[in-house]
């Protein structure tokens, strides 16, 4: 699998590419390369 990037949908951080355990689907949010600062996490990308 290549390098994590991290996007930001309706206030929450996920990972890119999301698990298949994630709803949210990726569908042009900015990707960042380290965890952008200030969101509240997808309990589903962060296995929590």
């Amino acid at each position: 699998m290549g390098e994590v990037k991290y996007f930001v949908k309706d206030e929450k951080m996920h990972k890119y590419p999301a698990p298949e355990t994630c709803k949210v689907k990726h569908t042009g949010e900015k990707l960042h390369d380290e965890p952008p600062a200030g969101y509240d996490k997808c309990s589903q990308c962060f296995g929590f």
